[in-house]
């Protein structure tokens, strides 16, 4: 009696992965177009060694992007999935046969399940190698030596002094360069003591070395420096290391990565969110496949009904929405990165789990 049930298992299990990679491979396509045709539109130019530079640069950012969908990817592969046996009547004869719900959705939930391991595991490290690449290409490029212009850069340093916030307009990552630099200096005790404006900041040994400084204190007049010595902690690796994307970072070495920031006294929420946030990708792609399953399996009696489809659908972009909220709190460091990583999926998964019980058993 297991025999058949095991090949039936397989079959399913084949079946919803064969779906869901077929899903994630045309909207892995669908990215990589796009992405060339806005690549073209930014350069502005039109030949053929600029398409095949776009195109070159497009495979190494596609992945990145890729991986973002792949929750997607599993919902309407999933309901693609499950409408194709009801349709088939599959799932008739399965149910016909005395096959609870619970034993048919083993494969699919071991298949959603394998899937975003593998993601973890071995795409995202891919992914990320391929981002740092494209990063560097971009770099290249734009000739811009390692520049970030058009935002705020902050940081925040321990010293023998006390602590300190520095902000800068850009910065130049190889060179350890500020411009435009603001920096708060606090004391042991978190008490304000002085502002410092200065034109740029360099990363030496033990220091920041500021020019043409502006020292403002409160009560006193402000002070003038040709240049200025903010004494810190930090070393050119550490600043780049608090400046990378975490996304850019392979899942095996975000946490010693989230160490080290930490160790320097500089925040390693982020980090912290990415790593939780991978860990718990097997747990959303289950709760993305529960989700399908609530409005699909009851066709196998009744027939689809475009609005079940549609508000399944809903679900699976609220489900994400609902993600995305709670690890951008955890990446702010407002709440615990284990428990904004695994809270929606969860919470999902249990109520996915209660409906199809009142559908099973009323």
């Amino acid at each position: 009696m297991t025999k058949p049930f095991s090949l039936f298992s397989r079959y399913l299990f084949g079946i919803f992965i064969k779906s869901i990679l077929a899903v994630f491979a045309i909207a892995s396509f669908l990215i990589y177009v796009l992405d060339i045709i806005e690549l073209t539109r930014i350069s502005n130019d039109a030949s053929a060694r600029a398409l095949m530079g776009a195109a070159e640069l497009s495979l190494l950012r596609t992945p990145m992007v890729a991986e973002q969908v792949l929750p997607f990817a599993c919902l309407f592969g999933a309901l693609f999935a499950f409408l194709s046996l009801a349709r088939s009547r599959e799932l008739v004869i399965a149910r016909a046969a005395g096959m609870s719900v619970w034993r048919f959705l083993r494969p699919p939930m071991a298949a959603a399940f394998v899937l975003g391991a593998a993601a973890t595991l071995v795409f995202n490290p891919l992914s990320s190698a391929l981002k740092a690449l494209a990063d560097q290409a971009t770099t290249a490029i734009i000739d811009q030596a390692g520049q970030n212009h058009g935002k705020n850069v902050w940081i925040r340093q321990k010293s023998v002094d006390g602590d300190a916030i520095l902000r800068a307009n850009s910065i130049d990552t190889a060179a350890s360069q500020f411009e435009n630099v603001t920096a708060f200096e606090f004391d042991h005790q978190g008490a304000f003591v002085h502002r410092i404006e200065a034109h740029s900041a360099r990363l030496m040994d033990g220091y920041w070395l500021m020019t043409n400084a502006r020292l403002l204190t409160p009560g006193a007049p402000p002070e003038y420096y040709n240049t200025y010595e903010l004494p810190t902690y930090l070393t050119a690796g550490q600043i780049r290391q608090t400046l990378s994307d975490p996304e850019t970072i392979s899942f095996y070495d975000l946490p010693s990565w989230a160490r080290a920031t930490e160790a320097a006294g500089l925040d390693s929420a982020r980090y912290f969110q990415q790593y939780y946030a991978l860990l718990a990708r097997p747990i959303l792609m289950v709760a993305m496949l529960m989700v399908a399953a609530t409005v699909t399996l009851r066709f196998s009696r009744t027939g689809a009904q475009v609005t079940s489809i549609l508000s399944g659908i809903g679900a699976g972009f609220a489900l994400y929405v609902a993600n995305k909220v709670m690890t951008d709190f955890g990446a702010a460091g407002m709440i615990s990165p284990s428990l904004t990583s695994f809270i929606s999926p969860v919470i999902v998964g249990l109520l996915c789990t209660l409906l199809l019980l009142y559908q099973e058993d009323g």
